[in-house]
């Protein structure tokens, strides 16, 4: 009897037609959901890249730099100086004033007047900014802040609202805005002389060199220094540039930038024209699908991966050179998922055959294996035989290696049988397995009596008899795949082997192993006193002089039955138990006390411990962090308290009430995993922490990756404007250590710098002092 080669439920592969419906829909739905969007971005910022050109020197920023600030009174200036810029720019015959500064409050009588003079002699030249913000934190409704009404009389008023998208990033910029039935034009359009379109976007233009646009010093010009052929027919935009007066948004390509560079780019971008309109994704896809009609009609897989490559470079190259004529942008995203998913589908039915056949059959018999087993729909009460040859070694030591294999199959040969349907898989090298076509047990004893007969006369295998002793073992499926059920029947097997039995069933104990959860929550205290859980510490080092200076604790349980159970496995569950607490006590007071200790060797060393979120729920937790402290005699500046970004936005009243009250005990807060959450590094200067620790999903791929580089630079920079100490974790070599050295980060953790350790390992590090490898 010939067995066919089982490909259980595989299919036959995947057609021309299914390739094309599923790069259809792919791309379809990419197009009407409007997923892809950070990878069009990502392509956008490479276009521009390659389109960068410089600005065309029609815009003019008057800064309000740290010479200024240095030069003239502390900040906020007499209006008197704005004045003054106001009339040397006005005599020296700039086209248009713009300023991106507030002047919604009062000053002194006399230097308002003063101001409100010199915009009336300018006669209507001089823009001055109003803001819309919300009426309150909670409120839906909006308001608009507006110069003082003196100043109003003689000047254009303008918007300057700038909105980040959901990466933090400044890439559109709003042509007008609309605060209670008045439509506010943007600054922008006013300085480039375009009027509003009410509260539409347009997408300011990364490919014009921001670094070239034409700045002068605020107080170089009241001072007389700036020449007026500078300045004449110049549009001038004031606005602060100095870090310590904040204003700082993050764009692409550069970074952190001023405010006031923001409004210069974008009245560049409609100076120049630049605001093509956006056709969307439609056109490109629709181009896609002309050229899947080309891939698919390719007769070989080269043709259609040519087709496929070809497509791609013309739906890559059509904006391109749209933008740079001026003509129009497109969205690429949809074009490729349809290109890219038609290659995908080619590629995976070229290899589909292979893959069932590595996959789901055994490569010496050409039986299914175990994989393929595993696919069969079984029901409930479907019953798997596996059997094992007795001495297939010795057997095969004697026949070789091709010779067992044609013994597997002559086996296979006789079992078939009695097999439903003639399947028979290979399960091991020398066991078989296969479904039962009777889902009544007591005819499970005939059809393996039957097996028995005709195994009693021998398989040749070239010149050679070979006679055969097998056991065998049952076991019901139970609705397990086919794989598991005949793992089951391989221990009945060989349970029948070793007593001597033709057959066995399989059974469970009915005792079975305790809920893994339950027993997590009762075995945690006899795990707190017997020792099982324990402190280990991963060292934190400073970037700047490569020593140890810090490190965090992070709790291990070593189980007697288990092995170490990782945290992520038992600590959600005891948090949800309600029993953290004592947890993080038991970790703070043990961390605190190695500490007391490492000080001995650098009294400058300090220590993190992570604190979960219910704590912060709970008033009485402070007074216990206090205890602690005061028993182990550590100084609580020398502890941080890391708390999840996640948790500090959960309810950010109660996180400022719970951080400001361990604030008090004078410990350290860090807000870790930070980038997690859909905070703001400005938002988060709400709480009373003092440190960030940016989440290991933005440092792993660093390196390569050109957006995590960005963004990790701009919250450093950011950051430290802010006031905040940066903490990146997850630093696994010493390019990404090197690269977070040059972007000013302040402490490096990770596997590069040290794995998590016991208490005496973490003071072997500290004595004698070690450094990180250049």
């Amino acid at each position: 009897m010939k067995l066919p080669v089982i490909r259980p439920q595989t299919g036959h592969g995947l057609s021309a037609k299914l390739i094309a419906l599923a790069a259809i829909v792919a791309g379809a739905v990419t197009l009407f959901a409007g997923f892809g969007a950070g990878a069009e971005q990502t392509l956008r910022g490479a276009r521009d890249m390659m389109r960068a050109h410089a600005p065309s020197g029609e815009i003019v920023i008057v800064e309000i730099d740290a010479k200024s600030l240095h030069q003239l009174d502390h900040w906020p200036w007499p209006r008197r100086y704005h004045a003054a810029l106001v009339d040397k720019l006005h005599a020296a015959g700039a086209r248009s004033i713009a300023f991106d500064t507030d002047f919604s409050g009062r000053s002194t009588v006399a230097d308002d007047a003063t101001f409100a003079k010199a915009l009336e002699n300018a006669g209507g030249d001089v823009i001055l900014p109003s803001f819309r913000q919300a009426t309150s934190l909670q409120s839906q409704s909006f308001s608009e802040n507006l110069p003082i009404p003196e100043l109003r009389a003689h000047a254009f008023l303008a918007s300057v609202n700038i909105h980040p998208d959901s990466e933090g990033l400044v890439r559109d910029y709003v042509s007008g805005v609309s605060t209670a039935g008045t439509i506010r034009p943007s600054l922008a359009g006013m300085v480039a002389e375009v009027s509003g379109r009410g509260s539409t976007n347009f997408t300011v233009d990364q490919s014009i060199d921001q670094t070239a646009l034409p700045r002068v010093s605020f107080v170089d010009v009241i001072n007389g220094k700036v020449p007026d052929a500078l300045l004449r027919g110049k549009r001038m935009i004031v606005g602060a540039t100095a870090i310590e007066l904040g204003d700082r948004y993050a764009v692409p390509r550069h970074g952190v930038v001023p405010g006031v560079v923001i409004q210069a780019m974008a009245a560049e971008t409609l100076l120049q024209g630049a605001t093509n309109p956006t056709l969307g994704g439609a056109p490109l896809f629709l181009a896609a699908l002309l050229i899947l009609c080309a891939v698919m009609g390719g007769k070989s897989r080269g043709k259609q991966i040519a087709f496929v490559l070809l497509g791609l470079t013309a739906v890559l190259a059509a904006p391109l050179a749209l933008e740079a004529l001026g003509w129009a942008t497109l969205e690429t995203v949809p074009a490729i998922v349809v290109l890219l998913i038609a290659a995908e589908g080619i590629v995976a039915r070229e290899i589909w055959r292979a893959f069932q056949s590595k996959t789901f059959v055994d490569q010496e018999t050409q039986l299914g294996n175990g994989r393929a087993l595993s696919r069969l729909p079984l029901s409930e009460n479907s019953i798997i035989i596996s059997t094992r040859i007795a001495r297939f070694d010795e057997t095969q030591s004697v026949v070789g290696a091709a010779g067992a294999n044609d013994l597997i199959r002559r086996t296979a040969e006789r079992i078939a049988f009695t097999a439903a349907k003639g399947d028979v898989f290979r399960t091991g090298e020398d066991t078989l397995a296969w479904v039962c076509d009777s889902e009544d047990a007591d005819d499970v004893d005939d059809r393996i009596a039957a097996l028995r007969a005709l195994f009693r006369s021998p398989i040749q295998i070239g010149n050679r008899s070979v006679e055969l002793s097998l056991t065998y073992g049952a076991a019901r499926s139970n609705a397990d795949d086919g794989r598991a059920c005949a793992s089951r029947a391989l221990v009945a097997a060989d349970h029948a082997g070793e007593n001597g039995l033709r057959w066995a069933w399989h059974s469970q104990s009915l005792s079975a192993e305790i809920d893994w959860k339950l027993a997590l929550l009762g075995e945690l205290d006899n795990a707190l006193a017997d020792g099982q859980i324990w402190v280990a510490y991963q060292p934190k080092a400073d970037v700047k002089t490569g020593e140890i200076t810090s490190s965090e604790a992070l709790v291990r349980w070593s189980h007697p039955e288990r092995g170490l159970v990782p945290p992520d496995h038992f600590i959600p569950v005891i948090e949800q138990s309600g029993r953290i607490h004592n947890l993080t006590l038991f970790v703070l007071e043990r961390a605190l006390t190695d500490l007391s200790q490492w000080q001995a060797l650098r009294p400058e060393m300090s220590v993190a411990v992570n604190i979960s979120a219910p704590l912060l729920d709970d008033p009485a937790f402070a007074e216990e962090v206090s205890a602690v402290l005061n028993k182990t005699k550590v100084d609580p500046a020398r502890v941080t308290l890391e708390i999840t970004e996640s948790a500090a936005l959960a309810n950010p009243e109660r996180a400022v009430a719970a951080m400001e009250r361990l604030c008090a005990l004078g410990v350290k807060l860090s807000i870790d995993d930070y980038g997690t959450g859909q905070s703001t590094l400005s938002y988060l200067k709400r709480l009373p922490a003092s440190e960030i620790k940016i989440d290991k999903s933005f440092i792993t791929d660093l390196v390569d990756t050109r957006n995590d580089q960005i963004l990790v630079r701009s919250t450093i920079e950011l950051a430290h404007e802010l006031g905040f100490k940066v903490v990146a974790e997850g630093i696994e070599d010493a390019a990404c250590l090197a690269l977070l050295a040059s972007m000013g980060c302040d402490t490096a953790q990770g596997w590069h710098i040290g794995k998590p350790m016991p208490a005496a390992a973490f003071a072997e590090m500290l004595e004698p002092r070690i450094k990180l490898a250049a």
